[in-house]
């Protein structure tokens, strides 16, 4: 590597620690990945520093897993992230390779898909790419922009446990108008699951998949958890805390009971 490049590399390196706070050492990832893996994913603006409460509310609330963030990296990001269908299909299906090879390596450790916003039709996206031996345990979708209709037969067929969408029927103005009008992830021109709820049951083809498949509205009380019924509130950390991070706490004891 020449110089300058070493020393931008090193720089970068910094500057990633430093936003990040402290990063977890050698030894602490090794016990994370035997703990599990979860793949959180943004919305469609990307990276990983809009998911910082959310990553610090797990830890808090007892997360023991490893924590990885899909960045989407596109340079004009927000409605590039949106409307690139085939490109997220390949990010997905790369995604879901990772998830093979730490499969291989940790065989009875939960795996879980969180996507949040655009993040999670990318999580469903990934839950289907993932090779039908991989067992997924759960798939938390935060008001995901996915259309209402969307078959999540192929996804659900991956999952041991469950997989939940949170949606909120406030959250009109990015998920009702601007799914409206700029489409979803999985670009239809109507308003979100992620507001509106999944259409049941044309959504499921098969009955027994119904069992792993559960919507969770939200309701008023939620506004002293930190969510105040609109977009933003799934990044915030009590939110988090007290409503997502309780379906992988629970994965995680679970995890070690059955392997006892």
């Amino acid at each position: 590597m020449k110089p300058i490049a070493s020393m931008l590399f090193a720089l970068a390196v910094a500057a990633a620690t430093l936003i990040s706070g402290c990063g977890p050492t050698l030894s602490e990832l090794q016990l994370q990945e035997k703990a599990g893996l979860i793949w959180m994913f943004p919305g469609v603006e990307g990276g990983p520093l809009a998911l910082t409460d959310a990553r610090r509310a797990f830890r808090d609330a007892g997360v023991k897993s490893r924590i990885r963030t899909h960045d989407y990296g596109r340079p004009f990001g927000l409605l590039a992230n949106l409307m690139a269908y085939e490109s997220n299909r390949r990010a997905a299906e790369n995604i879901a390779a990772q998830i093979v090879e730490y499969r291989v390596k940790h065989p009875d450790t939960p795996i879980d898909l969180v996507g949040y916003s655009g993040g999670g039709g990318m999580a469903v996206m990934v839950a289907e790419a993932v090779a039908k031996d991989v067992r997924l345990h759960n798939v938390i979708l935060c008001q995901p922009a996915i259309s209402p209709t969307y078959n999540l037969n192929k996804a659900l067929r991956r999952v041991d446990g469950t997989l939940v969408n949170l949606y909120a029927p406030n959250d009109w103005f990015m998920l009702g108008l601007g799914t409206s009008l700029f489409g979803t992830m999985d670009r239809q021109y109507v308003s979100a699951a992620g507001k509106d709820g999944f259409a049941e049951p044309l959504i499921l083809d098969d009955p027994q998949l119904a069992k792993h498949f559960k919507q969770q509205m939200w309701t008023p009380d939620l506004i002293m958890k930190g969510h105040g019924g609109m977009h933003a509130g799934i990044l915030s950390y009590g939110w988090n805390r007290n409503t997502v991070a309780p379906w992988l706490v629970a994965q995680a004891v679970e995890a070690i009971d059955m392997n006892k």
